[in-house]
């Protein structure tokens, strides 16, 4: 593991850990740290996903915590045993939906949006337009084939298709662009 990796104390105050049940299914209250710039912030997370395996590491992505993106390692005391930073963060290229710097919602908003299930964890984020977004329709895309010709496929592949291949004998002999590259051969 690199330096990157800041662990803590085991010792920790109750403010910093508790136990509360939401919609029937129990979580506890996680104090996590951001390892960067030590913003902090009390997560939600389910003892199902908690309680499965030793060590588990949660990733908190950029502006749940702060605007890093790290990991937290928590135990299955819910104690949480150290931080990493996460040195490279690769993400689809998506068009902005929404507006950051007006988006201002409270922490029950945002938990509402959240799907905890076994071992899986989701968020769904309602989609909000920008003001400044292009208001064209989306453009469907089909998912089905276009079928090519046999004329189609020997424009495109021309310079893989052998020479006395028959399903393409037709276009072989009146290509100018073929013909012309074996007099130069010669």
């Amino acid at each position: 593991m690199n330096s990157d990796l800041f662990m803590l104390k085991d010792s920790f105050s109750n403010s910093e850990l508790s136990e509360i049940d939401v919609s029937s299914q129990k979580v506890k209250i996680v104090n996590v740290i951001c390892p960067i710039c030590k913003s902090s912030k009390e997560l939600k997370i389910s003892k199902s996903i908690i309680n499965q395996t030793g060590l588990t590491t949660v990733s908190i992505p950029k502006d749940l915590v702060c605007k890093h993106h790290f990991q937290v390692f928590i135990d299955k005391q819910f104690k949480v045993r150290g931080y990493q930073k996460v040195d490279l963060d690769l993400a689809l290229n998506k068009n902005k939906e929404a507006n950051i710097d007006n988006f201002n919602k409270s922490n029950d908003d945002l938990f509402e949006n959240l799907i905890l299930e076994g071992n899986y964890l989701e968020y769904k984020t309602k989609k909000v337009k920008n003001i400044h977004m292009n208001s064209e329709p989306e453009k469907i895309v089909s998912n089905e084939e276009k079928v090519m010709t046999l004329k189609e496929i020997y424009e495109e592949f021309w310079e893989f298709i052998d020479e006395n291949n028959p399903e393409f004998k037709e276009f072989i002999i009146k290509d100018k662009k073929r013909r012309q590259g074996l007099k130069s051969r010669n």
